[in-house]
């Protein structure tokens, strides 16, 4: 019984902080909220109708995708500079409210490192993503949606434990013929939680 217990609160305990400022998530304030409108606002029916690139445009931009899910599943920023442009964005938002904005490359990537920082080795974590939608703009513009469950896996259970969901909506551009990032925002189906990783 002892036991049971024991590895019953562990696991409490874990799950608090996978759902806490270690995981990665911290409550914004409803001052800081009110404060600033988030730059793109998320409609129920975006891209719901799409003109899809062409598949050889497609695939770059879904490898681009997936290459940044597996740098932040590595903890690193390695690469990371090669897939945003010197302009991209980066934003979370609950509904129309901005929680955080970075602006630039060089903001960008010091706030991935920061992140990386706070986790450290205390777990591993994985991010998801699926259903993406993607939608041309024009030959060298395309906008897209994919759905976000991240997880950690912390040594101490044997099972992961749910970080977050969100909606992730992107602009991608491509430059010197390559396709970069141009915007990433994150939109968590939490609204009072600020995400601390994308």
């Amino acid at each position: 019984m002892a036991s049971m217990i024991k590895r019953h609160s562990v696991r409490s305990q874990l799950a608090a902080l996978a759902l806490g400022a270690i995981a990665g998530l911290s409550f914004a304030s409803s001052v800081e909220a009110q404060t600033t409108q988030c730059t793109f606002m998320l409609r129920p029916d975006y891209l719901r109708t799409v003109q899809n690139p062409s598949l050889s445009d497609r695939q770059e931009i879904m490898d681009l995708l997936h290459r940044y899910n597996w740098a932040l599943d590595d903890s690193s920023d390695q690469g990371v500079e090669n897939m945003l442009l010197d302009s991209a964005t980066y934003e979370t938002c609950a509904g129309r409210n901005q929680l955080e904005k970075k602006t630039g490359k060089a903001q960008v990537i010091e706030y991935l490192k920061q992140i990386n920082g706070l986790m450290g080795d205390r777990g591993k974590r994985r991010h998801i993503e699926s259903n993406t939608l993607l939608n041309l703009i024009d030959k060298d513009t395309v906008e897209g949606k994919s759905t976000i469950v991240a997880t950690i896996q912390f040594t101490e259970i044997e099972t992961p434990v749910l970080d977050y969901t969100a909606t992730m909506v992107t602009m991608f551009k491509r430059d010197a013929g390559t396709w970069k990032f141009a915007m990433i925002l994150v939109v968590p189906d939490g609204p009072k939680v600020a995400l601390r990783a994308r």
